[in-house]
């Protein structure tokens, strides 16, 4: 791939966010039909740092490029779920054109939206601002296709237009809007027609997503005033940033402040 392809202002921008062993890196292989990005099954997380690369969309094969990010899995601890985000600004800073789409990955056989899921979204809400849940596509993993029956009563349940997963977090985060979802499976994605159908619903949910915002990827005052901002003072503004963000979410800081005034201080 030709490195002007990646601060191409045409390609999809996906960064892919989610807990430790939701099948975030899995789906990425998946969407370019390589093993670029380490996956699989670990006591701890798979991804430690930022990932990306761009290629062709290739499942379905859709005729277009996507610079896709993956992320570190958040692991509910407070140190090192700090010190990711902070990585993650770090990263989403340098990219010239913004983010087409955040794909918030779940596994479908956990499925509360508990404190933890709650109080780490804050955070990025703080961060990031509340127009970025208009770039929101929520993706359920694990939804293979012998397992779909079995799963038929989750997936209503969370797609019950009155008390679903989207419903409540359209509720908990006073969206007008409710994000697109989309349920996956990652087996056997070279030759089954379900996981090809699976990952066409995944790339019309993020055009839905482009089309709603008229294409403008997403960008923010936060990074505008990140790029304008110099060495020491650029990290201490993103330091602070971070704090605040955290220090403002109890469940985030139930073990005390001091944990993320420590995590801060290393970055």
């Amino acid at each position: 791939m030709n490195p002007s392809m990646i601060n191409d202002a045409n390609n999809i921008v996906l960064a892919v966010l989610g807990a430790v062993g939701n099948g975030k890196s899995s789906t990425l292989n998946s969407i370019i039909q390589e093993p670029l990005f380490q996956s699989g099954r670990a006591i701890g997380a798979v991804t430690q740092q930022i990932g990306s690369c761009v290629r062709h969309w290739k499942l379905p094969e859709v005729g277009r490029t996507v610079h896709i990010v993956d992320t570190p899995g958040m692991c509910e601890s407070t140190y090192k779920d700090v010190e990711n985000v902070h990585l993650m600004v770090e990263f989403f800073k340098t990219l010239s054109h913004g983010v087409s789409a955040f794909v918030l990955v779940f596994n479908i056989h956990n499925t509360r939206l508990d404190e933890y899921t709650k109080n780490m979204l804050r955070l990025f809400e703080r961060l990031l601002g509340p127009h970025f849940w208009k770039h929101v596509v929520i993706v359920f993993t694990h939804v293979d296709e012998d397992q779909r029956d079995y799963l038929e009563e989750n997936i209503d349940a969370l797609t019950d237009p009155a008390e679903g997963f989207v419903k409540v977090l359209s509720q908990w985060f006073n969206l007008p809007y409710q994000p697109p979802i989309v349920f996956l499976s990652n087996r056997d994605t070279r030759y089954s027609q379900y996981a090809r159908d699976c990952f066409m619903e995944l790339y019309e949910a993020v055009v839905s997503v482009e089309e709603g915002t008229r294409r403008a990827k997403f960008t923010c005052t936060f990074f505008q005033e990140v790029n304008n901002r110099m060495g020491v003072a650029q990290d201490n503004f993103i330091v602070q940033s971070i704090r605040y963000a955290a220090v403002s979410i109890p469940q985030m800081v139930q073990n005390g402040t001091r944990n993320v005034v420590s995590a801060c201080s290393v970055m």
